[in-house]
């Protein structure tokens, strides 16, 4: 019997759901509002939501688990516009936490969102509504009345917003955690919001038949070349270029390990083990690292 890939999405996230994936306290709430930038706000909790304010229009990054959270991320967004600013809204990949907000932002708001992403979104997008509504009662409710916006705008790999005196870039550079992940470059403040695919000292999740180490490291190469001031990921601290640099660190261990040990005739088990052996001891002090082994496996299955 040939199985759908949402039913194939359900049962890995309940096999291996991530920490930043793990039941707890989704509401956003303002008080964890902080300027990153002269044009750059972030409010801490899960995920990470970004908020770019220009003199004409306003992008909101991410929207939060649900309407109610939704409508808590619009409201600061405009409490912080000039009252005649336009509202953009986007989202750096499509999981739940980041993109099922929409029915909480008011008519008018522009959605812009990666193709790849869309794509993801209407083949995936259900099967983690259907797990994060099982996983405790503050996802189930503030999940009951969600509601997804028909994107605007649908771009390939690359599209700049001017929101008033701060040119936003937005891409899509290829899978990393997924294939659509999108990541956001306020140009002018030199600040990258980096979704999932820049982290700050944390294991990666592979999350798509096509993210393997060498795709997310062939990412994180071109992120490198954007030579950012300050990273914001979406579920660790903010920091510096540094981040970029650990990142790709990480990704060549994974990567150049697996290759070794496939060439030396070990199984992707048996490398899995050794390379998560040795990376949790060069890595100590990092969360996530529990899916090494994974990583490398889906090393040795890429075919390219």
């Amino acid at each position: 019997m040939r199985l759908g890939l949402g039913w194939l999405t359900a049962v890995i996230l309940a096999t291996a759901l991530p920490a930043w994936a793990q039941p707890g306290n989704r509401l956003l709430s303002r008080d964890n509002l902080s300027q990153v930038s002269a044009h750059a706000w972030t409010i801490k909790g899960s995920p990470n939501i970004g908020i770019v304010v220009g003199s004409f229009a306003t992008l909101v990054i991410d929207n939060g688990l649900g309407s109610k959270n939704g409508k808590i991320v619009s409201d600061i967004a405009m409490s912080l516009s000039p009252s005649t600013n336009k509202l953009y809204l986007t989202t750096t990949h499509y999981h739940a936490e980041h993109a099922t907000g929409d029915g909480g932002f008011p008519p008018g708001t522009v959605l812009v969102r990666p193709r790849m992403q869309q794509a993801e979104l209407e083949a995936e997008g259900q099967a983690l509504i259907d797990l994060f509504s099982s996983r405790s009662e503050q996802d189930r409710e503030l999940l009951k009345d969600y509601r997804y916006l028909k994107p605007d705008i649908l771009f390939d790999s690359d599209y700049r917003l001017d929101l008033g005196g701060v040119t936003v870039r937005l891409m899509w550079l290829g899978p990393a955690h997924t294939k659509g992940d999108e990541l956001i470059l306020v140009e002018p403040d030199s600040v990258l919001f980096s979704g999932d695919v820049v982290q700050n000292k944390t294991g990666p999740f592979f999350y798509c038949g096509e993210c393997t180490p060498k795709s997310w490291l062939a990412v994180v190469d071109k992120v490198a070349a954007l030579n950012p001031k300050i990273v914001v990921p979406d579920h660790t601290p903010p920091g510096d270029a540094s981040l970029i640099a650990q990142e790709r660190g990480l990704m060549v261990d994974i990567q150049s390990r697996a290759m070794v040990l496939k060439a030396e005739g070990k199984s992707a088990e048996e490398a899995g083990k050794i390379v998560a052996a040795e990376l949790q001891k060069k890595y100590a002090g990092w969360t996530g690292m529990a899916r090494i082994a994974a990583a490398v496996e889906k090393a040795y299955a890429d075919p390219s």
